[in-house]
């Protein structure tokens, strides 16, 4: 990579894909404050017009393939290359990419390439590293609130990266919500399966808690305002109770009275098991997560 960036504006970014997680970088970027330099790569044209509205990406910055960036700016004039398809379509993405880092050492400086943050789940440091050429590698697991400035984001990366490495990547995903740098790279599968698959079991008790008070007879939009609402107050109730240290343990105590009605709920909770079905859940998307490593 080039000499170490002192000021975050001077990073010129190279994005692969323009998906939802892409955008939401793309957007905490734009909330951070961070001004970057920016080409983004969606072979999709159709959602160029989109991109170009929500993201406030110039007409010039959107490309349909790889090959045409390259014929305007080089790989090694970029300092990050992000990587935000999907997991399967990864290795085909990166090809053009292998093809730059591939050339004679009389045409290229391997020193002045980009560094990698990949952000497709299940992909290993390894695998990343052969498919692209490029040494400097991080993985991260951002999650879907991400895209509202609420996520959380799990990031490894090798302990021989570059200090400025390592900063720079934190501070781009920053923008995202906190972030969490792991010890060793199978973690990445168990932040997957916590905090990246996480939001979709929340929906999924929402959507479950929706039917359940429509089934007691209320109408489909009381019960849906309700439910909602409820689950809003309770992580707002947690996040109050944070600063003192309080619990999700001790705030279910508290509206658990002996012999009450959410006793009767919760032994009911208890005996279906609803503990071990999320573990067994939770352990489920891991190994997933490390079959596609």
């Amino acid at each position: 990579m080039n000499q170490a960036i002192q000021k975050t504006e001077a990073l010129r970014l190279l994005i692969l894909g323009g998906g939802n997680m892409a955008q939401a970088i793309l957007a905490g970027l734009k909330r951070s404050g961070l001004a970057t330099d920016i080409r983004l790569v969606e072979p999709v044209e159709a959602l160029h017009a989109a991109l170009r509205q929500a993201c406030g990406l110039a007409e010039n910055s959107l490309f349909t393939n790889l090959p045409a960036v390259f014929e305007q700016t080089p790989l090694h004039q970029f300092d990050w290359l992000v990587l935000a398809v999907k997991p399967q379509q990864a290795q085909e993405a990166l090809r053009p990419v292998l093809t730059q880092t591939q050339l004679p050492s009389s045409q290229i400086d391997s020193a002045s390439m980009p560094a990698l943050l990949s952000i497709a789940a299940g992909l290993s440091i390894s695998s990343l590293q052969a498919w692209s050429g490029l040494s400097a590698t991080v993985r991260c697991m951002p999650n879907t609130p991400a895209m509202v400035g609420q996520g959380i984001t799990g990031l490894y990366a090798p302990i021989d990266l570059e200090a400025s490495h390592r900063q720079q990547s934190d501070e781009l995903m920053r923008g995202l919500g906190p972030t969490v740098w792991l010890t060793n790279e199978d973690e990445i599968n168990t932040v997957t399966a916590i905090s990246g698959s996480g939001p979709a079991y929340v929906f999924y008790f929402v959507e479950c808690f929706v039917k359940a008070a429509q089934e007691t007879g209320l109408p489909a939009e009381t019960a849906q305002q309700l439910a909602w609402q409820t689950v809003k107050g309770a992580v707002a109730l947690l996040d109050a109770s944070a600063a003192s240290g309080e619990s999700a343990e001790s705030l279910r105590a508290k509206v658990t009275s002996k012999g009450g009605t959410t006793a009767a709920a919760m032994e009911r909770l208890d005996a279906a098991g609803l503990q071990q079905i999320l573990a067994t859940a939770i352990a489920a998307a891991q190994t997933r997560a490390r079959e596609l490593s």
